[in-house]
């Protein structure tokens, strides 16, 4: 899970990626050398990355640096320094997320830090480009819905709770789908197949 928040890192202001498939915390090589940031030296490791950039890249520089998310929370954290392609300058991962207790709130499109402050999640320039697609019923749907094969639908499902005659139906993927809800005689469902 990925999410975008506001924050500053030695006290400045910059877009920071929460990334929870992240092992480790990383700052691209050009926004360390411009922050002037302290290397720390003789630490006696090296870091292999796949996945943020094609191939493998490596890396023997670390940083200490102070992170700031929200307006009361300020972390002293150590960073691997390397260049990347993950659209930010900065990418903390689990490494600091754990520690920190941060969790992602993708519900309310937040970042609850320690004591529930949050910390709102923003939309990345894509997904602000990006206009909406398929059919999107509110509540999902209300009448019989035919999808043809090879084709999705969206719903937007509300915040509260459904009520207790709304019915549950599992689908599984087979060669057939075709859902099927058995009713008792007073209506509830006993059997899907």
């Amino acid at each position: 899970m990925r999410a975008l928040v506001n924050g500053a890192v030695d006290d400045t202001r910059i877009r920071i990626l929460l990334d929870t498939g992240a092992n480790v915390s990383v700052i691209s090589a050009s926004f360390a050398k411009k922050l002037r940031v302290r290397e720390v030296f003789d630490h006696g490791r090296s870091l292999e990355v796949r996945g943020i950039n094609p191939g493998i890249m490596e890396t023997q520089r670390r940083a200490l640096v102070k992170v700031t998310l929200g307006w009361k929370h300020a972390y002293e954290f150590e960073v691997w320094i390397m260049d990347h392609s993950a659209g930010v300058d900065v990418v903390l991962g689990m490494d600091f997320m754990v520690p920190a207790g941060i969790r992602l709130d993708l519900f309310h499109g937040t970042a609850r830090l320690p004591d529930e402050d949050m910390v709102p999640l923003l939309k990345s320039k894509e997904s602000e480009e990006s206009v909406s697609y398929g059919n999107q019923v509110v509540g999902g749907p209300t009448e019989l819905l035919a999808i043809p094969g090879r084709e999705w639908r969206e719903f937007r499902l509300p915040r509260r709770q459904p009520s207790r005659t709304t019915h549950e139906m599992w689908i599984r993927r087979s060669t057939r789908l075709v859902p099927t809800v058995a009713k008792s005689q007073r209506g509830r469902p006993i059997w899907y197949g």
